[in-house]
């Protein structure tokens, strides 16, 4: 293989997908498919056992999470260039674009993947580091650094600790940090998986709270509670979540 080779390892879990990438990848000179892979089990084995120089892993397969394969894999050994496929999650193309990592939008061209390529070889001839990609994993994964939330038409990242409280609107929920409220799409349940149980407490049906940030826990007669937060917001404890704030307390 020449100089600018590179190993190439491809992930999807449809063999149509896989089939056109195939043809994609011998179409472009110097680039060798070493490893095909169809879950995200099968892409932990292929990176510690194949070591590409580039991955194209599609974000939603069978198995383990892809985010959690990378961020395992980066552990123990660089992780290669990745570039990532999707058809439809624009919260994690906009993530992978804040984070200066490669995508591709799903039905793409052979010139598409070919351009992906060229780009790879660039960031390897410049000696980048995968800093943004390990960034990134990060904010995706089960448990983030930050939180990328939407900020008129950009998104901007908030940090964990600065997280007041997220109340429950409908199928949306509207995160509290720094004195401002951000309109997430996404449930509380869905964020309460995502953030650390020893930090944060489920106060009522729509509200959680950061424990760092309660100031004050107001008895209201009863098992109810009224928790106040560092901003001054006063939140009710529901009778039926007042035990897991008694854990917490003294």
């Amino acid at each position: 293989m020449s100089p600018d080779g590179l190993r190439l390892l491809i992930a999807d879990d449809e063999p149509l997908a896989r089939d056109l990438l195939r043809r994609y990848a011998g179409g472009v000179a110097g680039l060798e498919l070493v490893c095909e892979c169809a879950s995200g089990d099968e892409v932990a084995r292929g990176l510690a056992h194949d070591r590409p120089d580039v991955a194209l892993l599609d974000i939603r397969m069978p198995g383990s999470d892809i985010f959690d394969v990378l961020s395992g894999a980066a552990a123990c050994a660089p992780l290669p260039s990745v570039i990532f496929a999707t058809a439809y999650d624009s919260y994690a193309v906009r993530a992978f674009e804040m984070n200066a990592i490669d995508y591709l939008v799903k039905p793409y061209s052979a010139e598409r993947f070919a351009e992906a390529i060229r780009r790879v070889r660039e960031r390897r001839a410049e000696r980048r580091t995968n800093e943004g990609l390990v960034r990134a994993l990060r904010d995706l994964g089960p448990r983030p650094d930050r939180l990328l939330v939407p900020d008129g038409r950009r998104m901007v990242p908030i940090q964990i600790a600065d997280i007041s409280w997220i109340k429950a609107e409908s199928d949306y929920a509207r995160v509290f940090a720094g004195g401002r409220g951000y309109l997430v799409g996404r449930t509380l349940k869905d964020l309460e998986t995502r953030l650390d149980s020893s930090l944060f407490i489920r106060i009522h049906r729509s509200a959680i709270v950061q424990t760092a940030h309660i100031r004050e826990v107001r008895a209201e007669g009863g098992s109810r509670y009224r928790v106040v937060l560092s901003d001054g917001t006063e939140v009710i404890v529901s009778r039926s979540r007042a035990p897991e704030l008694k854990k917490w307390m003294l």
